[in-house]
This record gives C-alpha cells, sequence and structure tokens, in this order.
C-alpha cells in the first residue's frame, strides 16, 4: 500500500507539472510551442501572415513572424480606358511603383485575459517588430502605338511614364507579372501591436481574430538618399511617403504542441 501510495504521489506531481493553475474554472495544458497563419486585411491592402511562437510560462510567447502584403498609396483610384470600357484593364492613373513588402519580426504575445471556461476568449496583447523588405514592381501599361482610335490591335505594352503617357491613350495596365525582372528593393522596419482574441473551444487549437496598427518605415539613405517611396507620380496635390501606417486585421489558425 505504501508503494502504492508513492508512485501515485510522483504520477501526480509529474501530472501537475504540465498543467497550469489560473483564476479559470478549470486546468488549462501548457504548451510549449505554437504556430499559426492566417489573411490579413488593412487599410492599404492585404497579406499574409505566418507567425511561430514558444511559450515562456503560461502567459508569455515570443516567437517569429513573416509577414507578405501590398500597400497602396491612399490616392489610387482605379479607372478604366474611356474607349474600351468594356474590354479594357482597369488601371491607376499617376502610378508609378506597385509596393509589397516582406516583413520578418520577432516579438512577444502577453495573455492578458485568459479563459475561464472552454466556451470562452482569451485577449492577448502582441507587440512584434522587425526588418522590413519593400519591393518596388514598376507599372507597365497597355496603351495605344499611334492612333488611339485605331483599335486594340494598335496597342503596346510600356513601362509607364507621366511626361509621356496619356490618360486617353492607355487601355489598362498590363499583366502583373510584366517588367517584375526590373523590381527594385527598399530596406526599411516595421512595428506592430495589437490584440489577438482566441475563441477556438478546444486547447490545442487556435482561431483568432487579431486587430492593430503597423507602421513601414523605408529611410532615405544611400542610393536612395532624400527620396521617398515613388508609388505615385508627385504633382501638386499627391505626395508619396517614407512612413506608412495601416489599421489591419489578422484572420488566424493553428495549434499548439509540447
Amino acid at each position: 500500500m505504501r508503494k502504492f501510495l508513492v508512485i501515485a504521489a510522483i504520477f501526480m506531481s509529474f501530472y501537475s507539472s504540465a498543467q497550469l493553475t489560473t483564476k479559470a474554472d478549470f486546468k488549462r495544458q501548457v504548451y510549449d510551442n505554437e504556430m499559426t497563419g492566417g489573411i490579413m486585411l488593412h487599410t492599404r491592402g492585404f497579406g499574409f501572415n505566418l507567425r511561430r511562437m514558444r511559450y515562456r510560462d503560461g502567459y508569455n510567447k515570443w516567437g517569429w513572424e513573416i509577414d507578405i502584403a501590398s500597400i497602396r498609396h491612399p490616392k489610387e483610384v482605379k479607372l478604366q480606358s474611356q474607349l474600351y470600357f468594356n474590354s479594357s484593364r482597369s488601371f491607376v492613373y499617376g502610378k508609378l511603383n506597385g509596393l509589397y513588402t516582406f516583413r520578418l519580426g520577432y516579438g512577444r504575445e502577453k495573455i492578458l485575459v485568459d479563459k475561464t471556461d472552454k466556451g470562452s476568449i482569451s485577449i492577448s496583447w502582441v507587440t512584434i517588430g522587425g526588418p522590413s523588405f519593400g519591393m518596388l514592381k514598376p507599372i507597365y501599361l497597355e496603351v495605344a502605338d499611334e492612333d488611339p482610335l485605331a483599335g486594340p490591335e494598335s496597342r503596346i505594352t510600356e513601362r509607364y511614364k507621366p511626361e509621356i503617357h496619356d490618360y486617353a491613350d492607355i487601355y489598362g495596365q498590363a499583366p502583373f507579372f510584366t517588367g517584375i525582372e526590373k523590381s527594385s528593393l527598399r530596406l526599411g522596419l516595421y512595428f506592430k501591436t495589437g490584440f489577438s482574441f482566441d475563441f477556438n473551444i478546444s486547447d490545442n487549437k487556435i482561431t483568432t481574430i487579431e486587430v492593430g496598427g503597423i507602421a513601414d518605415y523605408f529611410p532615405s539613405f544611400g542610393l536612395y538618399q532624400d527620396e521617398k517611396v515613388p508609388i505615385m507620380y508627385e504633382t501638386g496635390t499627391v505626395e508619396n511617403y517614407n512612413l506608412w501606417l495601416q489599421f489591419y486585421i489578422t484572420f488566424n489558425f493553428g495549434g499548439k504542441w509540447n
């Protein structure tokens, strides 16, 4: 009997070490790792997120994330050709380059409100930052070769040049990958902070909605001294920036494991 009690005590000690007692009405499992992925919508476009976190304790996680996202200029307005409205592709008049960023960040997620039962929601505060690699892809247009009234067969594909391409000569934007080999890179930094709401019933599964803000900053230095990120052709009413602010919402799905 004494041996049985000793073995039982050892077993219970081992089992309890894998659990965390909180203010909740149940004991939740403490996991070592988690990974999530999802779709991000923000005020300047959309993107995708992949995040790998490791628990330091029951309430704090540290780890890496990867974001791939597009960033639009606030002055972008999609138009269509006045001559071939039904058959033309849409385009943004005055847009020089498309900006796409690859973010690699490291940061923390802190659980502020834990689940009180398996049907409740936990709330976490996320702070992550790191390098932001901006790819500037030049915009190519399908434009009239000579006479715009000659028909679609007269069009050619050229890189957009505001000094020579008039609005009336444009049929539409060329396919996305046209001219991608002439893209350039802008090095920058980003910072993200937000709140994550996990409402998955299972303890080892993750289903979250995350909302917050992101700042991408591409400084002017080296080859880009005194140059802002050239998304649009600058006029008296259109200006480019080095700092891009976005509000975002991300839908993430994933799991936890030891």
